[in-house]
Order: C-alpha cells, then sequence, then structure tokens
C-alpha cells in the first residue's frame, strides 16, 4: 500500500516517513487552528525560578533534638517548631520519668534557621557543650563524664570550722602550705560535697586516672579529660580531647545554638540538628 505525497501527488510507500520524490514529510499537516505548541509540545524557555529577578527556591529549614543518652532510646529524635518550644517533665518534649527535669525546664526558641536557649527555669538548669576554652565564675559547675564538678579561685575555696569542743590543744604545730590556687568539689546526690582536690599550681587536671582529681570507676571520664586553669584570678575550663566532652552552666541567656551543639538537662544529652 502507499499513500499519495500532498506536496508532490508521488506515491509513498507504506511505513515510509518522506517522500522520496520530493522529501516532504508523510505526516499530515496540523489541524488549522490549533496553535504550534499542539504538535511542537511548550516553547523552550527558562526553568521556574530562573527569571531575572525571581527568589531562589530553598526547602523549609528544620531544627531537631536529637538524644545522645537518657530516659529514651538513643537516637530518639524531636522536631523543633517555629516559635518557642519547652523541654521538660511536663511540656512540649516531656521526659515524664526524668526526676532531674523540672515540669518546664528548658525553652528554645527557633526562628527560620536559628536556634536560642531563650530561658532556663528548671532549678537543676541546663549545660552546654564546650568547644573551645571557657571562662568561668568561681563557684561554677562543670560537668564532666558523669560528675558535677564545683570550681573555685583558692581564695574563694571553704573554710572548715573546727568545732569548738573538739579536743584540739590551744597549740597546734604544722608546716605552713602556701594558698591554694585552685579548689574543686565533686558534687553528689542532694548537692552533698563529695571528693575534693585542691592545688597551689595555677592548673588542675580532671580525668579517669592519673590526674590531680581521678575518676577511675567513670566511665564517660576519659584518662585525661579537662584542665582547670587559674590565671591571674580568671578562671578557665579547657577540654583535653575528651571523647564525651566538657560541659559548662548556662547562665546568661539568650544563647544561641549552632547545629551539633549538645546539651546535657537532668540526665539527658542533646544533640541540636539545623538543616
Amino acid at each position: 500500500m502507499s499513500i499519495a505525497c500532498t506536496t508532490c501527488g508521488s506515491p509513498i510507500p507504506d511505513g515510509f516517513a518522506f517522500c522520496g520524490h520530493c522529501g516532504a514529510s508523510s505526516e499530515p499537516p496540523a489541524p488549522p487552528g490549533y496553535p504550534p505548541s499542539f504538535m511542537a509540545g511548550p516553547p523552550p524557555g527558562p526553568p521556574p525560578g530562573a527569571y531575572p529577578g525571581a527568589a531562589p527556591i530553598q526547602a523549609a529549614v528544620q531544627a531537631r533534638l536529637v538524644v545522645l543518652r537518657g530516659p529514651v532510646p538513643e537516637g530518639s529524635v524531636y522536631d523543633l517548631r517555629q516559635g518557642r518550644n519547652v523541654v521538660g517533665r511536663q511540656a512540649d518534649i516531656s521526659f515524664p520519668n526524668d526526676h532531674g527535669i523540672d515540669g518546664e525546664h528548658l525553652v528554645l526558641e527557633v526562628h527560620g534557621p536559628d536556634v536560642q536557649v531563650a530561658a532556663v527555669p528548671g532549678e537543676g538548669g541546663a549545660y552546654r557543650r564546650i568547644r573551645d576554652p571557657a571562662v568561668v565564675q568561681s563557684g561554677d559547675t562543670v560537668f564532666a563524664g558523669e560528675q558535677y564538678l564545683i570550681v573555685r579561685r583558692g581564695d574563694d575555696a571553704p573554710q572548715e570550722q573546727l568545732d569548738p569542743n573538739s579536743a584540739v590543744p590551744e597549740e597546734t604545730f604544722g608546716t605552713p602550705l602556701p594558698p591554694p590556687q585552685l579548689h574543686v568539689t565533686q558534687l553528689l546526690s542532694a548537692g552533698v560535697p563529695g571528693r575534693v582536690a585542691s592545688t597551689d599550681k595555677s592548673t588542675l587536671s580532671v580525668g579517669r586516672e592519673n590526674s590531680d582529681l581521678s575518676f577511675p570507676q567513670d566511665r564517660f571520664m576519659s584518662g585525661r579529660h579537662v584542665r582547670l586553669e587559674n590565671n591571674s584570678g580568671t578562671l578557665s575550663v579547657i577540654d583535653v580531647g575528651s571523647l564525651n566532652g566538657t560541659f559548662t552552666h548556662i547562665d546568661d541567656m539568650p544563647v544561641s545554638l549552632r547545629s551539633g551543639d549538645e546539651l546535657m538537662v537532668g540526665s539527658v544529652l542533646f544533640r541540636v540538628d539545623v538543616g
């Protein structure tokens, strides 16, 4: 079978796309009145958002808390909504079985990609992992491994008062010691003081072993974990490459957080992820 070429009238065998005599297409012309796009498809052009002056298309920024340690499974994720988010025992993000957390303990504000610690109404406070050496005040609390440590200047160390009824001779003898520079007290349950380290040097080391203050049973403490320094009355906390980090108490607010920052609240350790 064949069809006649619509241009020259020559026969075009069935299955051939073009006329062998004049080269014209064997396809019938487009019906009159239809726009060119009926046959050819949409005209080429720049993709959406690429026109001059158009705003770039951006994915919504998502902020979340990822649990690294605590009373819920490791890796649990809590999405943060834009605006106010409350962490507590009875809050937006709730840990009802953690008695170290108050009903409303930590307030996070999210505005676009920015996440801030807006308030810490919880009595136990909140702690942030340090990335660089951090300056603290005498009497501040530092968290390392599983230990809460009160760091003081030597001249601010608590003085033990002798019981006037104790059998102490009126004249006592002893070698005078140089004044201490640093004084560290371990905090136990209910704020009861535990182990104490004091030194007349300007640095004091804390770790699992071979340190001025050692905690050999602490599974989260590195061998050499943190170094404390007194530089002319200014106290610094320096993490010396520990695996689980060193945390300082959050005092001045608001505090801006970066993606990857870690927060300790009660017994829950979070990582903040943004993006």
